[in-house]
């Protein structure tokens, strides 16, 4: 079940750190979408490992309550 979940927590980590940015706006922080984002090769395959990690989760999760 942990590694269920931490697979999931490393593909929202990774995609939340390439599409936003942190910002502190009056002294609270605050997760701004990026206006320069570049769709190259590098970030295609963050997001394609960002959904595959997703899915181990989910998968490691169901077969943790099924067995």
């Amino acid at each position: 079940m942990l590694i269920g979940l931490s697979f999931i927590f490393i593909s929202i980590f990774i995609y939340v750190f390439e599409n936003y940015d942190l910002i502190e706006e009056d002294g609270l922080k605050v997760f701004r979408k990026k206006d320069d984002l570049e769709k190259d090769r590098a970030y295609r395959y963050k997001m394609l490992v960002s959904i595959l990690a997703f899915v181990l989760g989910i998968f490691r999760i169901l077969n943790w309550i099924i067995y």
